[in-house]
């Protein structure tokens, strides 16, 4: 049974079942990168001129996570609009996935969906909003990532082929992560990890 890990900081998580979120290029194991709403700074477009040299290496399966965040971003929501979007238009170049952090700010992530029309699929990574957002984001074709905190409303009603399951700072296990979901859910842990195994196709890599 292959319980897979989209987004996780653990770096002893198994290379082959799980993503790693970098904030640098590092060789050697299947990651993301990006640069993260938090971290957004006066240098960002050097810092994203990297970025872009690196996204297109074979391990790095997808672009973020990045995003917005209305609550903890150093940066005012324009600038953040800018290299979110900078991001998106990376992800479709690069035919890669999307991982966004997004806090407060549904409303301006969905404007920019609509805005681009991505090819490539956008993932919410550590989604706990309620079951009226979660049908919002899944009906305009994003998957919602679920993680140790979770409205578990919004788990059950989640279309299964728009799920995932991730580990992120958790200190719990993914496998009790996966337990905790599924249980939400009303489903077994085998149905739940045999699903987000079939999503993770959409990362080529995979």
């Amino acid at each position: 049974m292959i319980l897979f890990d989209i987004h996780t900081h653990n770096t002893e998580a198994d290379p082959e079942q799980a993503i790693l979120d970098c904030p640098q290029y590092e060789a050697g194991r299947k990651i993301s990168l990006g640069i993260h709403p938090w971290y957004i700074g006066n240098d960002w477009i050097d810092e994203f001129r990297q970025l872009e040299q690196a996204a297109g290496k074979a391990n790095v399966v997808a672009i973020g996570e990045c995003g917005m965040d209305r609550m903890k971003s150093p940066a005012d929501i324009l600038l953040q609009r800018e290299v979110f979007r900078a991001h998106a238009l990376l992800a479709e170049r690069e035919q890669k996935p999307l991982i966004i952090h997004c806090v407060k700010a549904f409303d301006d992530i969905l404007a920019i969906h609509k805005e681009i029309a991505p090819e490539q699929t956008w993932i919410i990574h550590g989604f706990r909003g309620k079951p009226r957002l979660a049908e919002q984001l899944t009906k305009a074709g994003m998957c919602l990532s679920l993680g140790e905190h979770f409205n578990a409303e919004s788990a059950r009603i989640i279309p299964a082929e728009r799920l995932f399951i991730e580990s992120d700072e958790s200190k719990l296990t993914i496998g009790e992560i996966y337990r905790r979901i599924a249980s939400a859910r009303g489903t077994g842990i085998e149905v739940l990890a045999a699903q987000t195994y079939s999503n993770s196709r959409i990362f080529k890599q995979f």
